[in-house]
């Protein structure tokens, strides 16, 4: 279905970087540039891939519906036992994940080599009774929608 359609460019670019899937965000992420991103972002976070990395580095605004986006991407990989690392250095999205309680979840960082890097350094043991992530206070599972 999304192989003869043609990527929502504002918005998103995909590409291999070394042995990671790198799923690159760029503008508003707000509640339209979610609708037309998450088909592409479910079709790439559904496979079974050891990295993927999404890279918030061209990202200017990010709301609640960019996080719930992030959260079904983090649950989706790691349903597949994969790892999802986020490339964030912007101190305003930085600070949107902190206020959401999401920094320890998705442990931003700088840029897609030090990403790439911190997992070839020490590859995750895939856990098949790997549960999704809690929201941290509670302990109940985070719903994203999907």
């Amino acid at each position: 279905m999304l192989h003869n359609t043609p990527l929502p460019r504002q918005h998103l670019d995909v590409y291999r970087s070394g042995e990671c899937t790198v799923v690159e965000l760029r503008g508003e992420i707000d509640l339209t540039a979610t609708i037309a991103i998450a088909p592409y972002l479910d079709a790439h976070t559904s496979r079974a891939e050891p990295l993927i990395v999404i890279d918030l580095t061209h990202v200017t605004f990010l709301d609640c519906a960019g996080l719930g986006l992030l959260c079904r991407a983090r649950r989706r990989v790691i349903a597949g036992h994969g790892e999802l690392r986020l490339v964030c250095p912007h101190p305003p999205v930085l600070r949107l994940l902190r206020l959401a309680r999401l920094t320890d979840a998705f442990r931003p960082m700088h840029s897609v080599a030090e990403a790439a890097e911190c997992w070839c350094a020490a590859p995750p043991v895939p856990n098949p009774g790997q549960q999704p992530p809690s929201d941290g206070r509670t302990g109940r599972l985070i719903d994203s929608g999907d």
